[in-house]
């Protein structure tokens, strides 16, 4: 796949799962967009620049534009495992507007080209006409991040210092905000996104995803290799080629057997944690006592090299504090 920072997957460049973003986030589930009624949109009616430094601080998955009944919507997909982007709000406003700006440049271009604006009017000096209207443009974001729900402003209001009193004279403009850990149920969802969407909800709590797993076993044992690529990128879950089948000549994966590896994962992980959090308690005890490194690794019959990083882990911490040498260490294994 790549160096995951690199990572790029066009998700939605698909009609039928671009309406069912579409559908699920802004009309709860309502089947208002359907797939056969968008088409491709016109790069003069949406900017898509990377400006100055609007990717530093997360990663986008899908950008993409599509035009519906004169209507067109922007969906700017956000993963990260870390980082919510805190200016998000002001990346959009200038998206936006330049979008607009583009749009009626072209007005302008096609106006000067056919000479047809009246030289020292209103119109002549506007480049476009009184009447003429711009294409309404919609941009939905979706946050996908893992770690934690999305915290940043929703509203140019909250990036503001601003008196109450002054309030109502500051312009707002405000985000279509997509953030799955605000939803319990995602049944608003008809494609894979709703498997997407319930897998990155709950995969910090096996018990609760394997209880929706289990509500709609043959969605997860079915998840076709679009869905099944982007859970592993954004939701850090494998699932294993070994759990692949052909159904109608499209490859289907069984997310349920992925489940069970991970859930041996977590007790492997418990176990290793288990016998470190062991290993450091009892070195600590030695230490107590002044015992040298050698003696300390002869008599827990451990490696030296293992002995050394405790109590390398427990200089730096400064105590014998289990619980901050275990972190220390941990970090280290990252």
């Amino acid at each position: 796949m790549g160096k995951k920072d690199e990572y790029q997957f066009d998700y939605l460049d698909d009609n039928h799962r671009f309406a069912d973003q579409v559908n699920g986030a802004l009309f709860q589930g309502r089947q208002v967009v359907k797939p056969e009624e968008l088409e491709p949109a016109d790069a003069q009616f949406v900017y898509l620049g990377k400006e100055a430094g609007a990717r530093k601080n997360f990663r986008a998955i899908v950008d993409r534009a599509c035009m519906w009944k004169g209507r067109l919507f922007h969906i700017l997909a956000v993963e990260n495992q870390t980082f919510v982007d805190y200016h998000m709000v002001l990346r959009n406003m200038l998206t936006e507007s330049l979008s607009y700006q583009r749009q009626w440049k072209q007005k302008k271009l096609a106006h000067e080209k056919e000479h047809d604006l009246c030289i020292g009017t209103d119109e002549f000096f506007s480049g476009m006409t009184r009447d003429e209207k711009f294409i309404p443009i919609i941009t939905l974001v979706v946050y996908c991040g893992t770690q934690h729900p999305w915290d940043g402003a929703r509203c140019l209001h909250e990036l503001l210092e601003i008196d109450e009193e002054m309030k109502e004279f500051v312009t707002n403009y405000r985000l279509n905000l997509y953030d799955c850990h605000e939803h319990d149920t995602f049944e608003e969802y008809h494609t894979g996104l709703r498997q997407l969407f319930e897998v990155v909800r709950y995969c910090g709590d096996k018990e609760k995803l394997k209880q929706v797993m289990d509500t709609d076993k043959e969605s997860y044992r079915q998840i076709d290799s679009d869905t099944r690529e982007l859970i592993e990128v954004v939701a850090k879950v494998k699932i294993k080629e070994d759990y692949e089948s052909m159904e109608n000549g499209d490859k289907k994966y069984d997310m349920c057997k992925a489940f069970v590896d991970m859930k041996l994962e977590g007790v492997e992980e418990g176990i290793i944690q288990g016998r470190r959090q062991h290993l450091v308690q009892t070195v600590c005890k030695k230490l107590i006592k002044n015992k040298s490194v050698e003696v300390i690794a002869d008599e827990l019959e451990e490696e030296l090299s293992e002995v050394e990083k405790v109590i390398a882990a427990q200089k730096q911490v400064g105590s014998y504090d289990v619980g901050q040498i275990c972190s220390v260490l941990a970090n280290e294994d990252v």
